[in-house]
């Protein structure tokens, strides 16, 4: 019946009291859509956000009648060899594996729609004391409307309360569906010929200026520059002088430093300490157990750079965001323009910008807190959790609970990369597993400061 007009598609959907896969068609005329992709589905009588796992060509279900996908969200947010990882932890950590989905993906590209209460001026004469209460608190929000599950928390008696001012007119129901994030454009203005014949002295005088500005310039500098309108340079565009063109830009840039990091000289237990990481095998785990201002940072550095060189990247775990700036600015002078932050100060556009610009695949370090363990990089040659002693490192709530070092660990096998876990004070667990062999141990017990007059 369905020829090959389309495509069967298996979605996990985001809905907390489903955690199986629904089937949806997706037409063929819309371009092909792969597993990782994330889509607007109908569900029941709602509309929800949800990421594709499989997709085939035949029916699955031939006696049932098939919804179809309503949107494409993102394409590829979520890479095929990327799965393991988050079936792993649905299943050691007892969650589902919408919740490792969600706590995976940057916020807001799996928001739902949201039934929100709006307010709504009138008269109170008869209405309950609990309505009114309601209506009152309704009324002195900024937006005066409110999220209907808030509501719902904050007054006993919300459901009765709302049926009674919806019979009034005096609140209104209505869905709400969040915008996700969406790419950050900017509009180029490009020169094509410069000769413009029969152009007027005013037009040239605009396409002169951007002669000189190398034949190319942002729109809003060429209409400030040039003291000119959006028709004007559209009529230019419609002759074939200038091309105007959006161009994606990312909100969270890899600044350059002028100061350039160079490589120092390592003490001899630091050398060791190189050797050994570089001597790891794939999915082995290395303790670096190192006083403070043994030059731990120094090493990574050093281990870092022939996995750059070699086209791979690198995941630097830190235990807190403050922490972040001081070790980012270093990396970035070491490795200027590929160096990446991710974790949950950044706003919601700038992850979504990040978790971008690691699916290309360049070789990058990304520097963040336990939830880039998570992070897309498709080409990972080494993780390492700096200070992985603090128990920051582990997420109680929301689910799911999860350790990051576990985490590292299982990534580093699934990606047959080494992991190394640094520490002044490493945990119990990791001394023992040292102890007993199963990771590899590297000790710097000295201060750099003090043997070469080195910063740490």
């Amino acid at each position: 019946m369905w020829g090959v007009r389309v495509q069967f598609v298996q979605v996990l959907v985001d809905c907390p009291t489903e955690d199986r896969l629904f089937t949806y068609t997706w037409p063929k005329a819309e371009g092909p859509i792969q597993p990782g992709d994330g889509v607007w589905v109908p569900f029941g009588n709602r509309e929800v956000g949800g990421i594709v796992l499989t997709t085939s060509t035949e029916n699955p279900h031939p006696d049932r009648v098939i919804k179809a996908v309503l949107g494409l969200l993102h394409r590829g947010f979520l890479p095929v060899h990327y799965w393991n990882l988050l079936e792993q932890t649905a299943q050691y950590y007892h969650a589902s594996l919408l919740q490792v989905v969600q706590c995976a993906l940057p916020a807001g590209i799996l928001s739902r729609p949201q039934r929100r209460i709006l307010w709504i001026d009138g008269d109170l004469t008869g209405t309950s004391q609990a309505a009114q209460q309601l209506w009152h608190y309704l009324a002195h929000l900024k937006q005066q409307s409110a999220a209907w599950q808030t509501l719902r928390r904050e007054f006993s008696h919300a459901e009765s309360s709302l049926k009674e001012l919806q019979a009034r007119g005096l609140v209104e129901s209505y869905l709400y569906r969040p915008v996700p994030p969406k790419p950050k454009t900017q509009t180029w203005v490009t020169l094509i010929d410069p000769l413009a014949i029969g152009a007027t002295p005013r037009q040239r005088q605009i396409l002169q200026t951007l002669q000189h500005q190398g034949g190319e310039l942002l729109l809003a500098q060429l209409l400030s520059q040039t003291k000119t309108t959006r028709p004007t340079i559209h009529k230019l565009s419609t002759q074939g002088w200038i091309s105007v063109a959006a161009r994606e830009i990312l909100r969270q840039g890899a600044p350059e430093h002028p100061d350039q990091d160079q490589p120092q000289q390592l003490t001899p237990k630091q050398n060791l300490a190189l050797q050994q990481i570089q001597a790891l095998g794939p999915g082995e785990t290395l303790l670096l157990w190192g006083i403070t201002g043994s030059g731990k940072t120094e090493v990574y550095l050093q281990a870092i750079a022939p996995v750059l060189a070699q086209g791979q990247s690198a995941l630097v775990l830190v235990p807190e965001i403050g922490l972040t700036p001081q070790l980012t600015e270093r990396f970035q002078r070491r490795f200027p323009g590929q160096v990446w932050v991710y974790h949950s100060a950044l706003s919601a556009g700038e992850r979504y910008d990040s978790w971008r610009q690691m699916l290309t695949g360049e070789p990058q370090v990304v520097i963040g807190t336990r939830s880039a363990i998570f992070v897309p990089l498709p080409h990972l040659g080494l993780v390492i959790l700096d200070e992985e002693h603090d128990p920051s490192y582990k997420q109680d709530r929301p689910a799911p609970s999860y350790h990051a070092r576990t985490l590292a660990q299982w990534r580093a096998k699934n990606e047959h990369c080494p992991l190394v876990l640094g520490s002044a004070t490493p945990a119990l667990e990791s001394y023992y597993q040292a102890q007993k062999g199963a990771y590899r141990l590297a000790v710097l017990p000295e201060r750099v400061r003090a043997v070469h007059g080195l910063p740490p």
